[in-house]
């Protein structure tokens, strides 16, 4: 079982952080220019109040979006078949499942220098079914992922050849 690299969500986490920091920064801007006296009347202040409060509803939400998207994008290796599961939003999910013996090539890539410092990357997997191709974003060590899923994939294969030619392999 697989989930997106923990460095996705943090990177997430701190864009939202820097972004949830800009409007203290421009209230501090603000009233060290001295123009505070503009939101002293009670309209005023109630709107700014609110406009803050929403902005980082807001945000919150946000995180709980990306929390929800780490979360439930899930990958699965198990010895017969991969199953890739993409939640998309709150009521979207996509399950796409195929068996090891359709599968027909794994390449792995790390892109840039945090996913080559942190080694993840993503996992590319060429089927012959119905989905031409899986790809599993973002997960720890794509290498090792990519090597177990070819080394699950010989063994079926070797497996169903020799089911398919008994003979052959008794006299060997």
């Amino acid at each position: 079982v697989l989930h997106r690299h923990w460095f996705i969500f943090v990177r997430h986490v701190l864009t939202l952080l820097v972004l949830a920091a800009a409007p203290l920064l421009v209230g501090a801007i603000w009233m060290r220019i001295g123009s505070f006296e503009l939101v002293t009347d009670s309209l005023s202040y109630i709107l700014v109040v609110m406009a803050g409060c929403l902005y980082y509803l807001f945000m919150l939400i946000l995180l709980f979006g990306y929390w929800l998207d780490y979360y439930l994008d899930v990958f699965i290796i198990t010895d017969k078949r991969i199953v890739d599961i993409e939640q998309s939003g709150l009521f979207g999910r996509t399950v796409a499942e195929e068996r090891l013996y359709r599968i027909q090539d794994v390449t792995s890539d790390a892109q840039g220098i945090m996913a080559t410092a942190l080694r993840y990357g993503n996992v590319y997997v060429q089927t012959a079914g119905k989905t031409e191709r899986f790809i599993f974003e973002n997960v720890p060590h794509p290498e090792r992922v990519s090597r177990t899923i070819l080394e699950l994939t010989d063994k079926i294969v070797d497996r169903l050849e020799a089911d398919q030619h008994p003979s052959s392999s008794r006299t060997s």
